[in-house]
C-alpha cells in the first residue's frame, strides 16, 4: 500500500490537522499494509464556499488508485477552535474512508483492523497542553474534548 496525505487549505488550522495526521499515519501504514496492492490518497481541503469545491471518492481501476478528497468551506472552519476543526475532520474522514472501503475490496486487506490501526494510531498523537502536560485520545472521539486548550 501506498498511503499519503496532503492538503490545500485557505485558512483555518486544516493544514496543520492534516500533518498531524499525516506523521501519525503515512509510515505505519505503508509499513504495517505494504503488502495490499493499492494506493490510498486523501486529500484534506479547506476552501471559500465560492469555490464550489466537494468532497468526493474516486477509485482509478487502471492505476489502482483511491482518491478521498474532503472539502470543508474556510467560512465555516475559521469560525471553530482548532478542537471543534480536529473533532469535525475525524468524523468526515473515517465516514468517507469507510464510505470507500465498502465500495472497494483490495485483497489482503482486513478492513475492521484497517480502520482500527487508523484510529489506534491516530490516538496516539499527543497535545502539548499550556500547563506543560501532555493529552492523548484527540482524534476520532465521540464527542468534542472541551477539557483540552482550544486551539491545540
Amino acid at each position: 500500500m501506498d498511503f499519503s496525505i496532503i492538503s490545500d487549505t485557505a485558512g483555518a488550522r486544516v493544514g496543520e490537522l492534516a500533518s498531524e495526521l499525516r506523521k501519525a499515519l503515512e509510515s505505519n501504514i505503508n509499513s504495517k499494509y505494504g503488502h495490499v496492492d493499492v494506493s490510498i490518497g486523501i486529500g484534506f481541503r479547506c476552501l471559500p464556499e465560492s469555490y464550489g469545491r466537494r468532497s468526493f471518492i474516486r477509485y482509478t481501476k487502471k492505476d489502482n488508485y483511491l482518491t478521498i478528497d474532503l472539502a470543508v468551506k474556510v467560512e465555516e472552519y475559521e469560525k471553530m477552535y482548532k478542537v471543534e476543526q480536529r473533532y469535525h475532520l475525524g468524523n468526515l474522514f473515517l465516514e468517507f474512508l469507510n464510505t470507500a472501503l465498502k465500495k472497494h475490496n483490495f485483497e489482503g486487506l482486513d478492513k475492521e483492523m484497517f480502520i482500527n490501526d487508523i484510529k489506534m494510531w491516530a490516538r496516539e498523537i499527543p497535545l502539548k497542553m499550556d500547563n506543560g502536560s501532555t493529552k492523548l485520545n484527540n482524534w476520532f472521539r465521540e464527542e468534542i474534548d472541551w477539557s483540552v486548550d482550544l486551539d491545540k
